[in-house]
């Protein structure tokens, strides 16, 4: 029986903390959910020619250059945008370049220029 409550004890823990992890997962997800730290992006491909990236945890994304200009201009991860959803990728029209956040898109071209899609 002393075997029986030990396990019981460490599945109920276990339990305990996945609903913890799922918990803070789910109300990290929402948009402009608690502050985001702002840290400096690994050696990220850029499609624009600025060498300036920021992620902003808890999304690995990358944000450069000028739609990093005005994501940070617009509140960032707090901001309408909120977090974004991928990385800054190839627009599909040969000339810019698009990302996509929670709160909607950025498109960067370089005769347009950064502006929310």
């Amino acid at each position: 029986m002393t075997t029986t409550r030990t396990s019981t004890r460490r599945s109920t823990g276990l339990r305990v903390r996945f609903t913890a992890v799922s918990v803070l997962g789910a109300a990290l997800a929402l948009a402009g959910a608690g502050q985001a730290m702002a840290q400096p992006a690994s050696a990220a491909p850029q499609a624009t020619a600025a060498a300036t990236c920021q992620s902003f945890w808890p999304t690995p994304y990358p944000v450069c250059g000028e739609i990093l200009d005005l994501y940070t201009s617009l509140g960032g991860p707090t901001g309408t945008l909120s977090y974004p959803q991928g990385p800054e990728a190839p627009a599909g029209d040969g000339i810019g370049t698009r990302q996509a956040f929670l709160g909607g898109s950025v498109y960067y071209s370089p005769t347009t220029g950064a502006y929310v899609e």
